[in-house]
C-alpha cells in the first residue's frame, strides 16, 4: 500500500511539471543530525549522482508522524537524451506549421464573414452581387480542406467550421430575398 501511494505522488508531481524531467528518487541513509540540518548535498558523501545529472533539493521524506528520520529524499534529473532534444525540436517545427495553418484559415473564415456584413450594410439585389462571397467561401474551403490533409484539423472540426461559412452566406441570401428556407 505504502508503495502504491509512493508511486501515485511520484507520478502526481510529474504530472504538475509537465512530465518532461525523468525523476529518480534516492534514498540515501544519513544521519539525524544531517537531516536536521536539512542534509546539504554536499554532506551526502555516500550519494553519487550520474554522469549528467543533478541533485535538486534535499528534504525530508515524510512529513507528520511517520516520518523516517534517517532517510533524506533527493529528486535526481537525468540528462535529457539526444532523441528528446530532437523530438522537441521536431515538436517545436510543427506546432509553428500547424499554428500557420490555423491562422490561415481564420482569416479566410474572417474575410468571408467581413464582405457578408459589408454586402448585408449595402443591401444586395441579385444573385450576381453574391459572386465576391462565393469567391471568398471557394478559397475559405480550399484552406480548411488542405488543412485537414496535412492533418492540421480533424475533418469533424473542417465540417463545422464549413457549415458556419455556408450559413453566413446564407444568412445574407435569405435577408436580401434570394434564398426561402
Amino acid at each position: 500500500r505504502r508503495r502504491r501511494r509512493r508511486r501515485r505522488r511520484r507520478r502526481r508531481k510529474e504530472r504538475e511539471r509537465g512530465g518532461s524531467v525523468k525523476q529518480i528518487i534516492m534514498l540515501a541513509r544519513v544521519s539525524r543530525s544531517a537531516v536536521a540540518r536539512r542534509a546539504a548535498p554536499q554532506a551526502l558523501s555516500s550519494v553519487t549522482a550520474l554522469r549528467g545529472t543533478c541533485i535538486r533539493r534535499p528534504s525530508p521524506l515524510a512529513s507528520g508522524n511517520n516520518r523516517a528520520r534517517n532517510f533524506a529524499n533527493l529528486v535526481v534529473e537525468a540528462k535529457k537524451g539526444d532523441s528528446v532534444k530532437k523530438r522537441a525540436r521536431q515538436a517545436e517545427k510543427r506546432r509553428l506549421y500547424n499554428r500557420a495553418r490555423k491562422s490561415a484559415c481564420k482569416t479566410r473564415i474572417k474575410n468571408v464573414v467581413a464582405c457578408t456584413e459589408e454586402l448585408k450594410e449595402k443591401g444586395v439585389k441579385g444573385e450576381e452581387e453574391l459572386a465576391p462571397v462565393d469567391a471568398l467561401i471557394a478559397l475559405a474551403y480550399k484552406e480548411i480542406d488542405r488543412a485537414v490533409s496535412k492533418g492540421v484539423f480533424h475533418k469533424k472540426t473542417a465540417a463545422r467550421k464549413k457549415a458556419k461559412v455556408a450559413s453566413v452566406r446564407r444568412e445574407l441570401a435569405i435577408s436580401a430575398g434570394l434564398y426561402t428556407p
